[in-house]
């Protein structure tokens, strides 16, 4: 592949990464008291609280991660006594659907990144060798 194309590939991998980056910022800043909130009687989203409560945006961009990975998998914390259930499925849709929509994305396109940096310092590189 000539590099012209390869740039125009991690163009079009890397500028929605950018925008899903802006995104995730806001969207950490403001849905995660609202989440926080919703699970209030979650030892796991106590523990995280404390745990990340310092660490500022970093910090908030965690526990909004973590809550993300109880939405999509709360049986494997419940099983442990860390979220309550009830809780969880009484978690808005809505709110829920922008978490893992936003993360999902993100995991999505630094995969993509990853995967087109991994094809240009080895197979392409190996290829013009």
């Amino acid at each position: 592949m000539s590099s012209v194309s390869l740039g125009l590939l991690g163009f079009f991998i890397g500028m929605p990464l950018i925008i899903i980056l802006v995104w995730l910022i806001y969207m950490v800043h403001v849905y995660t008291e609202k989440a926080e909130a919703l699970l209030s009687n979650s030892g796991f989203v106590k523990a995280n609280f404390k745990a990340f409560d310092q660490a500022g945006l970093l910090g908030k961009a965690m526990r909004n991660g973590f809550i993300t990975l109880v939405l999509i998998n709360p049986d494997l914390l419940a099983k442990r006594g860390l979220v309550n259930l009830s809780e969880v499925k009484e978690f808005p849709r809505r709110i829920k659907r922008i978490l893992v929509v936003s993360w999902g994305l993100c995991f999505l396109f630094t995969s993509a990144l990853m995967v087109l940096g991994f094809y240009i310092e080895y197979v392409d590189k190996s290829a013009g060798v």
